[in-house]
């Protein structure tokens, strides 16, 4: 794999703040609110429609499955058409999935759930695709992070939002028809960004993207380092409660509140430090502090504790997530960005979905205060792999197109 070549630091003052870099973060706001606005009321919708916690969970996997396994295809279709055009489809997809579920049918609970997971695929890769584009090549970091706060403020606004409606006189169709609003509401930021990807392909020749595999090898250590980052996040997010009440320690959502705006408020400007920094010493720094953090939580045995810790994880969380994204589009080839940020997305989904069966795994067979004993291991992986892959990573001056 070939290190980034250096670019001229003037490139390092070019602008962030674009017209195209703003529609693209409003945008995937509102493509993730549909998300999030109904992670939380599908299993409730189940419920209502007779089916047990086990179809709930079935119907959640019913999205998961295709948004995973049809990415890396996304990706070609990203590289060889428009990717802002992915972008839009999949908001297209995740709305009318999202209709589908207003029939109060068990099976087109899964009907929609899988429209729904392939718009996510194309949300996601189209959303990646444009950034790594978008973003100039010296600011990747921060631009990351902007974007990625983007997406993790809809996880504190919609869940939220979507229970609300919910409690308030009406039905599960109110929070349909409002997830299918918000998402709808994206295309207008989309579409011009899909007609400036059009006109600028138009107007200038553009080499076929190479053929390649069914993952992009060049970004594999992005996406490698930010799944250790990601399987550990289960034990944390989902288990968390779990573990708490095993202890007696009340007032737990505090945690979520403190991490999630901690998350959200230094993501930028981690990125930025990793511009400056490099990727590699900037990984590092986000493994530690997830070290530390699961470390903290480990050893709690009450709530100051694991509200420190979970200062810890978030930064961690803001610091691996924004520069592992950079860190993907620095060694992608820019013929075949799709393809590239296709495979790196993967590492969210799997990392959440693998991730959830290792925790609970291990808290079964080590008990809860075992699990997080469980995700130290998978961290400590994390800087072997970083330490394997050090002369891969690009250096501070070298974060830019290969050309």
């Amino acid at each position: 794999m070939a290190r980034a070549p250096q670019i001229a630091s003037a490139q390092a003052a070019a602008p962030l703040a674009t017209r195209a870099f703003l529609l693209l973060c409003c945008a995937m706001f509102l493509g993730y609110a549909n998300h999030w606005m109904l992670t939380p009321v599908i299993p409730l919708y189940v419920d209502a429609l007779g089916g047990s916690a086990f179809v709930a969970g079935l119907a959640l996997l019913a999205f998961s499955i295709p948004s995973f396994v049809v990415r890396p295809f996304v990706g070609r279709i990203a590289d060889r058409w428009n990717a802002p055009g992915v972008l839009a489809i999949g908001l297209v997809l995740l709305a009318l999935g999202s209709l589908a579920l207003i029939w109060p049918l068990l099976v087109l609970v899964f009907v929609g759930n899988i429209v729904r997971g392939l718009g996510w695929a194309g949300l996601n890769t189209g959303g990646y695709t444009t950034l790594a584009s978008a973003a100039p090549a010296q600011r990747r970091g921060e631009a990351a992070g902007y974007y990625t706060s983007a997406t993790s403020g809809a996880a504190i606004v919609f869940p939220a939002l979507g229970l609300w409606l919910l409690a308030m006189p009406g039905t599960f169709s109110t929070v349909l028809l409002g997830a299918t609003f918000f998402t709808l509401l994206g295309l207008p930021f989309a579409l011009p960004l899909t007609r400036a990807a059009a006109d600028a392909r138009a107007s200038r020749p553009v080499d076929a993207a190479p053929t390649a595999g069914l993952l992009d090898r060049g970004v594999l250590i992005a996406t490698g380092l930010n799944l250790c980052c990601t399987l550990a996040m289960p034990s944390v997010m989902a288990f968390l409660p779990l573990y708490a009440r095993s202890l007696g320690i009340a007032h737990i959502g505090l945690f979520y509140v403190i991490a999630g705006a901690t998350n959200i408020v230094v993501r930028p400007l981690l990125g930025r430090w990793s511009d400056a920094m490099g990727r590699g010493p900037a990984i590092a720094l986000g493994l530690g502090a997830l070290l530390v953090g699961l470390a903290l939580i480990f050893m709690a045995n009450d709530l100051v504790l694991i509200l420190a810790g979970g200062v810890f994880v978030a930064l961690a969380m803001a610091m691996t997530g924004s520069t592992t994204t950079a860190l993907a589009m620095d060694l992608a080839n820019p013929r075949s960005r799709g393809h590239a940020m296709a495979t790196f997305s993967i590492s969210f989904q799997l990392g959440a979905g693998v991730g959830g069966i290792i925790a609970g795994a291990a808290a079964d067979l080590l008990g809860l205060r075992g699990m997080y004993a469980a995700s130290i291991a998978i961290t400590l992986c994390g800087f072997g792999l970083l330490a394997n892959g050090w002369k891969l990573l690009p250096r501070p001056a070298a974060a830019a197109d290969r050309v």
